[in-house]
C-alpha cells in the first residue's frame, strides 16, 4: 500500500513538473497513450520509480515498443543523451526482462535544458522525430566535462 502511494506522489511530482507538450506533426499520431512522460534532469532514484511504471504499462500491452527520445542541456556533459539510454535500457532488460528489441532511443539535438521524452508506441508506426521547434544551435553547447553517475 505504501509502495503505491510513493508512487503515485512520483508520478504526481512528475506530471506538475512535465513541460508542455508541443503539437504533434502531422505524420505522427497523437493520442493519450503515445508519449509516456516527459522529464528533465531527474534523480536516478526517481527515473528508475518512472521506468517500473513504464514496465509495468509495457507489459499490460501488446505488439508495443519504449522510444526515448533524449534532448542534452546546453551545458550536458559529454555524450549523455547515449548513456542516459543505455542506463535506462539496461535497467529495464535487467530489472524488468523487457527484450532489448523493444526498447529504442534518438538523440533529438540539444535543448536549453536536459528533456527526456518517453514514448510508448505501437510497433507498426512510425517513431516521433525530434522536434526542431525549441532545440538550440549546436554552437551554443558547453559540454567539457565527463558524465558522472551516468554508466
Amino acid at each position: 500500500m505504501f509502495g503505491k502511494f510513493v508512487l503515485f506522489m512520483v508520478m504526481a511530482l512528475f506530471s506538475l513538473s512535465a513541460r508542455a507538450q508541443e503539437p504533434c506533426p502531422p505524420d505522427v499520431p497523437c493520442g493519450g497513450t503515445q508519449r509516456f512522460m516527459e522529464h528533465g534532469n531527474v534523480k536516478w532514484s526517481d527515473e528508475r520509480t518512472v521506468l517500473d511504471h513504464l514496465a509495468d504499462s509495457f507489459r499490460k500491452s501488446k505488439n508495443q515498443v519504449i522510444y526515448f527520445l533524449i534532448y542534452p542541456g546546453q551545458s550536458s556533459c559529454n555524450d549523455e543523451a547515449r548513456l542516459r539510454a543505455m542506463r535506462a535500457k539496461k535497467y529495464l532488460v535487467r530489472h524488468h526482462k523487457i527484450s532489448r528489441s523493444d526498447i529504442v532511443w534518438k538523440s533529438g539535438g540539444f535543448r536549453q535544458d536536459l528533456s527526456v521524452e518517453i514514448w510508448l508506441l505501437r510497433k507498426d508506426k512510425p517513431l516521433p522525430e525530434p522536434s526542431t521547434f525549441i532545440t538550440i544551435d549546436p554552437s551554443q553547447v558547453h559540454r567539457s566535462r565527463k558524465c558522472k553517475g551516468l554508466t
